[in-house]
């Protein structure tokens, strides 16, 4: 009986190494090495009369000591790529890789293609999980997950600090916030591992990129100067980008209505981008114009239109899903785009070098 019961344990793990073999192979290579990095923590005691966390926006978890003293504790994970080349000292240009709007996945397997392509070319990356995101229990960020976040500002908006009357607006303040905490976060996290390569002047190569809620990120992200020498944006808000009324919006940024809401709000990001950026994403993603008008927004807020921003926009041929039901499935084109960097990776990685990402 012993023994039958040590077969079969023994033949299940056999099956759970064979099932978990692909994603590691994935993500192996005598190239690189991938650690999951804590890229930020730190903690603080909140006062006594607090009955909630100072914002509902702010990254805290809050526990409790021994004493019941309420604590405001902060650690944010990322999922980190180094070449293995070039000895313990060798610096690497850097790259900064913003997630999808997924609140749980994965570690292990995050983006690991796309690390995979860029550390094997030479480039140290690191992809931030942002606030309640990320792969629990261990490896999960602080913080209120962004679309929890949305739905408690929806039932509780009195709960929220913030001007904000619409989810719209709401939703892209938070992804702003994200973009000047989370991203700057990381970016402090490398520059403080002396990995990150620097010019002769000192300053650090670095650049960023992101897909999808990630893609928003970056576009907000390159609205300040933070040193980065370019951006990447895949696909930024492009499932919802039919609400907005981008002809009225690009005439006057400033007064249109819709400056207020997530799209207009991407779109003045765009209009204000400090760095060169590229705006890409397959051919049967949601929907196209995001690339197409946020370029044209990064193009035309220039103070010289005529020969405007520097900025490149590409719809890459991509093949077409269909659902059991016969329509076109664009989640997969959405999703599987990203994760095929041998597609788009000599366009990203020309724009890089071309902007002194290398």
């Amino acid at each position: 009986m012993r023994r039958t019961t040590l077969l079969k344990i023994v033949a299940a793990l056999a099956l759970a190494v064979a099932a978990c073999a692909p994603a590691q192979a994935a993500c192996a290579s005598g190239q690189f090495t991938k650690s999951i990095v804590s890229y930020y923590s730190t903690s603080y005691p909140l006062p006594p009369f607090a009955q909630r966390d100072e914002t509902a926006e702010s990254i805290c978890d809050v526990i409790h000591s021994e004493s019941g003293q309420r604590i405001c504790q902060i650690k944010l994970w990322g999922a980190l790529y180094r070449p293995a080349s070039g000895g313990i000292f060798a610096q690497f240009p850097a790259l900064i890789f913003n997630h999808g709007s997924g609140d749980e996945f994965t570690d292990d397997t995050k983006y690991c293609e796309l690390g995979k392509y860029f550390a094997e070319r030479g480039y140290l990356v690191l992809i931030p999980f942002r606030r309640g995101q990320g792969d629990p229990p261990n490896h999960q960020s602080s913080g209120v997950y962004i679309e929890d976040l949305v739905t408690d500002f929806g039932n509780n908006p009195s709960h929220h600090d913030t001007t904000c009357t619409t989810t719209a607006c709401y939703r892209a303040e938070i992804l702003r916030l994200q973009s000047d905490q989370e991203v700057v976060y990381a970016l402090n996290h490398l520059k403080l591992t002396d990995r990150m390569k620097k010019d002769r002047d000192g300053e650090h190569i670095f650049g960023v990129g992101g897909n999808s809620y990630g893609g928003s990120v970056t576009v907000f992200f390159n609205r300040k100067d933070h040193g980065q020498r370019a951006a990447i944006a895949f696909a930024a808000a492009a499932q919802g980008w039919g609400q907005v009324n981008f002809a009225y919006a690009a005439q006057d940024w400033e007064l249109s209505q819709d400056r207020r809401t997530l799209l207009g709000a991407l779109l003045t990001a765009a209009k204000n981008a400090k760095h060169p950026a590229f705006y890409l994403q397959a051919r049967w993603d949601y929907d196209t114009r995001s690339t197409i008008d946020l370029a044209y927004a990064h193009a035309y807020g220039s103070d010289d239109p005529t020969h405007g921003h520097r900025f490149m926009a590409s719809i890459f041929p991509y093949k077409k899903f269909f659902l059991d039901n016969g329509d076109v499935d664009y989640q997969s084109a959405h999703v599987g785009f990203i994760g095929d960097p041998e597609r788009w990776g000599p366009s990203v990685l020309a724009f890089l070098k071309l902007y002194g990402v290398n």
